[in-house]
């Protein structure tokens, strides 16, 4: 199983988790859409990252406009924490 290969040390805060997710907002807009979404749980290692990004956002899109913005962000992470996604940060190899 390919994503078993990494060395990993779990970072299991919910800021770490917040953190990450405002990470991938790479264009800076402060939204989070399906790709982003989905691009975040393959990271975390979700078998289904696409459906599993629907389905955060079926849960947490408040105002329907199909992303998760800043005042929806903690719904996402009460989401993610919810399905049992856990931040895993890589170890460096020496």
């Amino acid at each position: 199983m390919p994503w078993m290969k990494k060395m990993s040390i779990l970072a299991g805060t919910v800021t770490e988790l917040k953190d990450f997710f405002r990470s991938l907002d790479a264009n800076g807009d402060g939204r989070l859409n399906h790709a982003k979404l989905k691009n975040a749980f393959e990271k975390l290692g979700s078998m289904a990252p696409a459906l599993r990004a629907l389905q955060a956002l079926l849960h947490t899109d408040e105002n329907g406009d199909g992303c998760i913005s800043e005042h929806e962000l903690d719904k996402l992470l009460e989401f993610a924490v919810k399905h049992g996604y856990v931040l895993i940060l890589s170890k460096k190899q020496s």
